[in-house]
């Protein structure tokens, strides 16, 4: 390892050591927890998913933003990229049944969500599928830094997921290989603000990050089946 890179390592850690020391609440474990119960009691959540170093081939998932209900319901608008295009497709999931509206459509088809390059949007809040249990399928989890988003103070837990777990949810192209994992989370209220998942996501062996940023807990949301 060349030498510059080692001492950047070695600050790295340093730097992480010292932020750590000077945390005293609950531990890694306890929080990711504690998120998770505060998670599977809400109604409902928005959520933003952004990605960056994307590369791969076929359908390829890009972004999304909408609302989740519980039990199995979504609405929003999701962006594929097919053949270097940008498409943005309005969904509606809800009693199992996917929906999509795409750029090229009067109406929506009942389809599968895998054509389009990810899971059902309908399991997020499914308590024994959805986001909340990447929180305890985190491995190894330790307390980071302290960030703040839209002027919350939120505490970072650091930790990996297994691939196999971030494919059932969204898409991994290698599930066999581990993703890194930061979530932020409000100490105060134990809900998580932001997840960032970093792994061959799109294409094995290369390193590509989603960020899905999670808001409005319990909100007020309706979502009913769409005309076909």
């Amino acid at each position: 390892m060349p030498r510059s890179r080692a001492r950047w390592l070695l600050a790295g850690a340093v730097l992480a050591a010292a932020v750590s020391c000077g945390y005293s609440g609950p531990s890694a474990s306890a929080l990711l927890q504690r998120a998770k119960a505060t998670f599977d009691q809400t109604s409902a959540f928005h959520i933003k998913l952004t990605s960056s170093d994307v590369a791969g081939s076929g359908t390829i998932l890009d972004s999304a933003e909408g609302d989740a209900l519980r039990p199995d319901s979504f609405t929003g608008t999701v962006g594929v990229l097919e053949g270097g295009f940008l498409v943005q497709v309005h969904v509606v999931s809800t009693g199992g049944t996917f929906y999509a509206l795409t750029p090229f459509s009067t109406k929506y088809q009942v389809t599968n969500p895998a054509q389009y390059g990810f899971g059902d949007p309908g399991r997020l809040l499914d308590p024994e599928s959805g986001i909340s249990t990447l929180l305890t399928a985190a491995q190894h989890p330790s307390i980071g830094g302290e960030t703040r988003l839209n002027g919350e103070s939120l505490q970072q837990v650091n930790a990996t997921l297994p691939g196999q777990k971030v494919k059932s949810l969204l898409v991994d192209a290698e599930p066999s290989q581990p993703v890194s994992v930061t979530f932020d989370i409000d100490t105060s209220s134990n809900q998580v603000r932001e997840v960032d998942l970093t792994g061959p996501i799109f294409e094995a062996g290369h390193q590509s990050t989603f960020t899905l940023l999670i808001t409005n807990y319990g909100e007020s949301v309706s979502v009913t089946p769409p005309p076909t």
